[in-house]
């Protein structure tokens, strides 16, 4: 039996890697954007305020990922808030991180900061598994991490250590 979609929610197939920063080709800093997300406590929902470094103009979502049966694909949804609302909801309790990501063909590489620094990792993001398990993966993803929880946006943040 398929599993239910969740109402205004769409499939997300991701697979996350470690990624070894001395063969990583080099990164633009202009192209890059300046990602802060807090996981919000007492659930699954993530605020993110994203500036981008080339114009400075900045977004701001509020994302629920619903806790997957397969860690490799589920479902998540969106909400684009004004800098007002972002502003309100920011003063809530809960885990703060921040990254540099930048978009390097099929993937985007985060490059932590703070308590994180030092930890780069990349993601590649298809619309079902199968297109996930397809895509090419390069030399300077070293280890995939995708069943290793440890190694989530909200792990990380709560935790502030790369583990290993």
């Amino acid at each position: 039996m398929p599993v239910k979609l969740p109402k205004y929610a769409h499939w997300v197939a991701e697979r996350r890697f470690l990624v070894d920063p001395a063969s990583l080709p080099g990164l633009d800093p202009a192209g890059a954007r300046r990602i802060e997300d807090l996981y919000i406590d007492g659930g699954r929902l993530r605020l993110r305020a994203i500036t981008h470094l080339s114009s400075g103009e900045r977004e701001f979502k509020l994302a629920k990922k619903y806790a997957p049966n397969n860690p490799l694909i589920g479902p998540m949804t969106n909400l684009y808030l004004s800098a007002e609302e972002y502003e309100v909801l920011s003063k809530l309790p809960g885990a703060r991180i921040a990254k540099l990501r930048h978009k390097l063909g099929a993937f985007v590489v985060d490059v932590f900061e703070g308590a994180l620094g030092g930890l780069v990792t990349a993601e590649c993001e298809a619309t079902n598994r199968m297109a996930a398990m397809k895509v090419e993966i390069p030399a300077w993803c070293v280890r995939e991490v995708t069943d290793e929880m440890a190694y989530t946006g909200g792990e990380l943040a709560r935790t502030q250590k790369a583990p290993g």
